[in-house]
C-alpha cells in the first residue's frame, strides 16, 4: 500500500527553503600569486632598432675545380668539418699521377747530372778539361734541383687540391643556400653553399653616440624581438661612428633558439644614469583600453584596482607610477577577473 505522504522528501524541501541564499550559493575565495613592490636602480631607456645576425654566416667556395658529385640538401644540420660539398675526384687523381710521374723523372735527372758534375771536376782537377765545361755541368746540376723542388711543390698541391675536394663546415650550422647542384662545373674559388651558424645568434643595432655612453660590454640589456621580451648581453660596442647618421654599432648575444636569423628587432638603451624607481613584475600589469592597471591586496586579503603610468623597463621589471608604495602587494598571477572589494587568498610568489 503506498504512503500518502513522503515524509523524507518534503523535510528536504523544506530544509532547502530555510538556508540562505548566500549560503548556499557563497563562492570559493580565489588563490593568487603576489609580490612586494621594490624600489630598485632604473635608467630611461630608448628603443633602437636592429636586425637578428648569426656571427657565423658564410659562403663556402671551393678550392678545387671539377664536377660537383653531391650537395648538401637546404636545411641540413651540420658539425665542424662535416663536408657539404663533394667533387669529382677524377681530375685531381690524374693531375697528382702526372706530378708523380714528372717528380721521379727529374730526380732520375738530377741524380746523372751530380754523377756528371762530379766526374767533370774530377777531370778539371786533372787539367783534362777546360773551367768552362767543368762550370755547365755544375750549372746542370743546380738547375735540375730547382726543377725538382718546382716539381715536389707542384705534386705536394696535386695531393691538397684531391684531399680536399670535399669542402668541409669550418663552423656547426645548417645549410641556408645551394649555390650550386650536382652535374655543375665549379672552379676555384666558386662559392657553393651558405652556411650559417644558427647557435650563436646576435642583433646588430646602429644606436646614437650620445647614448652609447651609457652603455659598457658585458652590460644586461632588453631586447624585444616578436612583441617579447628577453634579457641579452652587450658583445661588443664599435668604437667607430658613422659621419652622417652620428651613429654606431652594438652587438648584442641572444641565447641560442631565441630568435630567427633576419628577425625585426628592439634593443633598450639607458640614455641616463639609473635613479631609484618602484617597479613591478610584467606579469603585475593588466592592460585596457582605457588605462593599466595592478591589483594590491592589503592585510585582510582585500583587492584594490590601481590605475598606474608605465614608464622605464629593465629585464621583467617595469617602474610604475600611481597611487602605490614600497612594501606594497601586487598581484601578479589570477589578476585577471579580480574586482576591487573582493577576498583572496594570497601565496607569496618568489
Amino acid at each position: 500500500m503506498k504512503p500518502l505522504f513522503d515524509f523524507s522528501r518534503s523535510a528536504l524541501f523544506v530544509l532547502a527553503l530555510l538556508i540562505p541564499a548566500s549560503l548556499a550559493a557563497a563562492p570559493d575565495v580565489p588563490t593568487v600569486g603576489a609580490v612586494i613592490v621594490k624600489s630598485i636602480k632604473m635608467a630611461p631607456v630608448m628603443a633602437v632598432p636592429g636586425t637578428v645576425v648569426s656571427r657565423n654566416d658564410s659562403q663556402l667556395a671551393s678550392e678545387v675545380e671539377g664536377r660537383v658529385a653531391w650537395v648538401a640538401d637546404v636545411g641540413t644540420v651540420v658539425k665542424q668539418d662535416d663536408i657539404v660539398v663533394k667533387v669529382d675526384p677524377s681530375l685531381a687523381t690524374m693531375q697528382l699521377a702526372s706530378d708523380r710521374a714528372n717528380v721521379a723523372r727529374l730526380a732520375a735527372q738530377l741524380q746523372f747530372d751530380r754523377n756528371q758534375a762530379e766526374r767533370m771536376d774530377n777531370l778539371f782537377k786533372q787539367n783534362a778539361i777546360a773551367r768552362a765545361t767543368r762550370d755547365q755541368a755544375g750549372a746542370t746540376r743546380d738547375m735540375d734541383a730547382a726543377a725538382l723542388a718546382q716539381a715536389q711543390a707542384a705534386l705536394r698541391r696535386s695531393e691538397y687540391q684531391l684531399a680536399h675536394g670535399g669542402i668541409r663546415a669550418p663552423f656547426p650550422g645548417r645549410v641556408v643556400a645551394r649555390l650550386i647542384n650536382p652535374g655543375e662545373y665549379v672552379t676555384a674559388g666558386k662559392a657553393v653553399v651558405r652556411l650559417v651558424d644558427i647557435g650563436s645568434l646576435e642583433v646588430s643595432a646602429q644606436a646614437p653616440i650620445d647614448v652609447v655612453r651609457n652603455l659598457r660590454e658585458s652590460m644586461s640589456v632588453t631586447t624585444q624581438i616578436g612583441g617579447k621580451p628577453l634579457i641579452a648581453s652587450v658583445r661588443a660596442i664599435v668604437p667607430v661612428g658613422d659621419v652622417v647618421s652620428r651613429t654606431i654599432e652594438i652587438r648584442v648575444s641572444l641565447p641560442a633558439g631565441s630568435a630567427l636569423v633576419g628577425d625585426a628587432a628592439r634593443v633598450m638603451i639607458p640614455t641616463a644614469e639609473p635613479r631609484d624607481a618602484l617597479a613591478v613584475p610584467r606579469d603585475a600589469l593588466v592592460l585596457r583600453e582605457e588605462n593599466t592597471y595592478i591589483f594590491k591586496v592589503d592585510a585582510h586579503g582585500t583587492v584594490q584596482r590601481v590605475p598606474v603610468e608605465t614608464r622605464t623597463e629593465q629585464g621583467t621589471m617595469v617602474e610604475v607610477r600611481g597611487a602605490v608604495a614600497a612594501g606594497d602587494r601586487v598581484i601578479v598571477r589570477g589578476a585577471e577577473r579580480l574586482a576591487t572589494g573582493q577576498k583572496v587568498r594570497v601565496v607569496q610568489v618568489s
